[in-house]
C-alpha cells in the first residue's frame, strides 16, 4: 500500500480532478477537484458507478468494458453541466491488489468550436481592417496595433511610425492629463467615461476625434482597445450652425430692441425738455430718467450677450429665476407685435444651476420665440418649480399646436414647421441642455398649444454668485 498512499498524496492538492478506485467499484480516493465534479460524499465509500452513471453520457455497460481492459486509455465523456472531458483510465498495480486510477481533464472547445472561433476570429481581423473607423489596441501605455484607417487619421503611411509609441504622443496637450487619468482608470477597473471627445495630434494639424474604448486581452496581457472617429468636419458644422443660428436670432430681435430703447429714451428726451424750460431741477424727474437709463442698460446687456463669441469655459453656479426673467424683459415687445403677452411664474427662486449662462438663454430665447410665433394672439406662461434635486421650467403656449407624427422629429437637423426655419435652433438648444446634464421634453395637442418641459438638476451645497 505505499506506492497508493504516496500517490493519494501527490494528487491531493492537484488541480486536476482525480480518483482511485478499488476492483468492486468503490472510491477509496477523491482528491478536492474529483469531488466537486462527481459530488463523492466526503467520508463515504460508495461505488465509483453510482456517481459517474449519474453525470456522465457514457453507459453502465461501455464503462465496465473500459475498466477490464486493464489498460491506458482516454476517451471522451460528456458532464451533465454540457462541458466535456477526457477521461484517462491507468491501471495501478500493488503488492496486495490492482486499482484504477481515473482523471478529468476539461475540453475547453470542441474541435467543431474550435473551428467556429477561428472563423470568428478571421471575420472579426477583417472587419477591424477594413473598418472605416480607426483602430488601436494600447499595452502599458503604448500601441501595440493599429489598422489602416487609425494609420489615414494620424496622417502616416505605415504603422511602423506608430508601433511602439506612447498613446500620449499623439494626444493635444489639453487633454492629455485627461486621457491618462482615463487610462488608469480602465486598467484599474475603475469607473470611467467610455465615450468621449479629446484633440489628437495628426501629421495635418489638430483633429477632433470621438473616442471609444473597452478592456481587453492582447497578447496575454491587459490592454486597451480604441475605437476612433474623426468628428472634426462634424465639429466646425456645429459651430457654423450655432453661429448662423446666433445671427438669425439677433436679426429678429433688433427690431423688438430697437423699439423697447427707443420708448424710455423718448421719456428722458421729454423731460429734459421740460428740465430745460423750468430751469430748475426737480428730483423726480432724475428719479424716473435714472430709472429708464437704467431700463436701457438692462436691455443692451442683455441683447449683446448673444453676440459674444462662446468661450469653452468652466460652468458656474447660477439663478435659474434671473436667466428667465432677462429673457422674458428681452422677449416682451417681440410678444407685443404679435398681440401676445408672456406671464411668469417664478417662484423658485432659489434654484441655482451649474451653467453656461448665455448658453441657456440661447435655449429659452429660442422656446419662447417658437411659442410666439405659433399664435396669432394669445399667452406664454413660463414657470419655475423643483421636484426634488431638479430645477423644472415649463413654457406653454396656446398655439395651434403639434400632430405626434411631428412631434416625433422636432430637433431633427433641417426639420422645421416653419416656412424659412432649418431645424437648427432646436437642434443646437437639445445639445446645449443636454451637456448641461438636463432633458427637454415637448406635448402637444392641435388647437390647444404647445407645453415645453427642461429638467436641470439643482447645485447643492455650493458658493452661489453674489
Amino acid at each position: 500500500m505505499d506506492n497508493l498512499i504516496l500517490l493519494k498524496e501527490a494528487f491531493k492538492k492537484s488541480v486536476v480532478p482525480t480518483l482511485i478506485i478499488d476492483q468492486s467499484g468503490a472510491c477509496i480516493f477523491a482528491n478536492d477537484e474529483a469531488e466537486k465534479l462527481l459530488d463523492v460524499e466526503k467520508g463515504k465509500k460508495r461505488s465509483f458507478f453510482f456517481y459517474f452513471t449519474a453525470l456522465f453520457n457514457l453507459s453502465l455497460a461501455q464503462l465496465l468494458t473500459l475498466l477490464k481492459e486493464n489498460i491506458e486509455k482516454t476517451i471522451r465523456v460528456q458532464h451533465i453541466s454540457t462541458l466535456e472531458y477526457d477521461m484517462t483510465i491507468k491501471p495501478i498495480k500493488t503488492s496486495k491488489s490492482t486499482y484504477q486510477l481515473i482523471q478529468f481533464n476539461q475540453v475547453s472547445l470542441s474541435l467543431e468550436k474550435q473551428d467556429a472561433v477561428l472563423r470568428e476570429l478571421n471575420q472579426y481581423k477583417r472587419f477591424i481592417e477594413e473598418s472605416q473607423d480607426a483602430f488601436l489596441v494600447v499595452v502599458d501605455e503604448k500601441v501595440r496595433y493599429v489598422n489602416p484607417a487609425a494609420i489615414r487619421l494620424l496622417g502616416g503611411r505605415s504603422k511602423y511610425e506608430y508601433i511602439g509609441k506612447e498613446l500620449l504622443s499623439f494626444i493635444h496637450e489639453d487633454d492629455i492629463r485627461f486621457v491618462k487619468k482615463r487610462m488608469d482608470a480602465i486598467m484599474q477597473d475603475k469607473p470611467f467615461r467610455p465615450r468621449v471627445e479629446v484633440k489628437i495630434l495628426a501629421k495635418e494639424g489638430v483633429k477632433f476625434i470621438e473616442s471609444s474604448v473597452t478592456k481587453m486581452e492582447f497578447q496575454g496581457k491587459p490592454a486597451i482597445q480604441y475605437f476612433m472617429r474623426d468628428i472634426t468636419n462634424r465639429k466646425k458644422y456645429d459651430e457654423m450652425a450655432r453661429t448662423s443660428e446666433k445671427l438669425t436670432m439677433v436679426s429678429k430681435l433688433a427690431a423688438g430692441v430697437a423699439h423697447e430703447i427707443r420708448n424710455p429714451m423718448t421719456a428722458v428726451k421729454g423731460f429734459i425738455q421740460l428740465l430745460k424750460v423750468s430751469k430748475e431741477y426737480n428730483e423726480e424727474y432724475s428719479e424716473i430718467m435714472i430709472a429708464e437709463i437704467e431700463r436701457i442698460e438692462v436691455i443692451i446687456e442683455e441683447f449683446l450677450t448673444l453676440a459674444k463669441s462662446k468661450k469653452e469655459t468652466a460652468y458656474k453656479p447660477k439663478q435659474l429665476c434671473r436667466i428667465l426673467q432677462h429673457v422674458a424683459l428681452l422677449l416682451n415687445t417681440h410678444a407685443s407685435y404679435r398681440d401676445c403677452q408672456i406671464k411668469t411664474d417664478l417662484t423658485a427662486v432659489d434654484a441655482w444651476i451649474y451653467c453656461e449662462e448665455n448658453a441657456l438663454k440661447q435655449v429659452f430665447i429660442n422656446v419662447i420665440q417658437n411659442a410666439i410665433e405659433s399664435m396669432t394672439r394669445g399667452t406664454v406662461h413660463i414657470s419655475l418649480k423643483t421636484e426634488g434635486s431638479l430645477a423644472v421650467v415649463e413654457i406653454t403656449d396656446e398655439g395651434c399646436g403639434m400632430e405626434e407624427s411631428v412631434l416625433q422629429k422636432i430637433g431633427e437637423p433641417f426639420f422645421s414647421t416653419k416656412e424659412t426655419g432649418t431645424g437648427l435652433g432646436l437642434m443646437i438648444s437639445y445639445k446645449i441642455i443636454e451637456q448641461h446634464q438636463g432633458k427637454m421634453t415637448f406635448t402637444s395637442k392641435i388647437g390647444i398649444g404647445t407645453k415645453v418641459k427642461i429638467t436641470l438638476p439643482i447645485v447643492l451645497n455650493c458658493e452661489k454668485e453674489s
